[in-house]
C-alpha cells in the first residue's frame, strides 16, 4: 500500500503482494474489496473508491485521522463515536457487506471532529442477493463478527458494563473463541511479532 498525490487530491493505492505465490490470493482479495467499496459507495464513514487501475490496483482516498487504537485514548466524546461507528457498521451490512476483521482497531480511524471511518475490506463477505446456503450463512457469521469486535473495541476489557442495548448486540461466537486461543501460536509460526517490531524499528529509525 502507498500514497500518492494526484490532480483530486491525496490517493491510497493498494496493490498484490510482489511474491508471485501470493500475489494471486492478493489479485482476489483486491477485487472482493473492490466490489465492496462499490456497494458502499457514497456512504458516511467510508472512504470513496476510484475503483481498480489496470485491473488489480485499488485506488482509494487518503482518510485524514489516526486509527482507534493510537486515538482511543483520547477521545473527548466516547459515546458520540461509538454512536456513529455503530450507525456506519448497521448501515454496511443493510448494503450486504460485512466487514469481518473489525476487532483490529486499525481497521477504524478517527477523523478530524472525531468521526469513525472504517477501513480495509480485504476478508469481507458480500451477501449474494436471492441466495441462500453458504454465503447466507458466512455473512450472518461475519455480520455478527463485526457487532462484537465493535463491543470489544467499546468496552475493551470491561464488557461487563455493557449498556443493556449493547448487550442485546453481543453473542459468543465458538470461532472467536477457537481464534483466541490459536492466535499465539499462529503469531509464532508466522513470526508475526518479529516483523511488528522490525517494522517499528524502522519507522523509529526513518523518523
Amino acid at each position: 500500500m502507498r500514497q500518492l498525490t494526484s490532480d483530486v487530491g491525496e490517493l491510497v493505492v493498494k496493490s498484490p503482494h510482489p511474491n508471485p505465490v501470493l500475489a494471486s490470493f492478493g489479485r482476489r482479495a483486491i477485487r472482493r474489496e473492490a466490489r465492496a467499496y462499490d456497494r458502499l459507495h457514497g456512504m458516511s464513514g467510508i472512504p470513496h473508491s476510484l475503483g481498480l487501475a489496470a485491473s488489480e490496483h485499488l485506488v482509494l482516498e487518503h482518510v485524514e485521522g489516526q486509527t482507534l487504537k493510537a486515538a482511543s485514548a483520547r477521545l473527548e466524546d466516547h459515546e458520540r463515536f461509538f454512536d456513529a461507528l455503530l450507525e456506519a457498521i448497521r448501515a454496511m451490512h443493510a448494503a450486504g457487506v460485512a466487514h469481518g476483521d473489525l476487532k483490529r482497531k486499525e481497521n477504524t480511524l478517527v477523523r478530524p471532529g472525531e468521526t469513525p471511518c472504517i477501513i480495509d475490506f480485504g476478508v469481507a463477505c458480500l451477501r449474494r442477493e436471492g441466495t441462500r446456503g453458504f454465503n447466507r450463512k458466512r455473512f450472518e457469521l461475519m455480520r455478527q463478527m463485526d457487532l462484537n469486535a465493535y463491543i470489544k473495541l467499546k468496552y475493551g476489557p470491561h464488557i461487563d458494563r455493557m449498556s443493556p442495548e449493547d448487550a442485546e448486540l453481543h453473542r459468543p461466537l465458538l470461532i472467536e473463541r477457537v481464534a483466541r486461543q490459536a492466535r499465539t501460536p499462529w503469531q509464532f509460526l508466522t513470526l508475526r511479532r518479529t516483523r511488528k517490531r522490525r517494522r517499528a524499528q524502522r519507522e523509529s529509525d526513518s523518523g
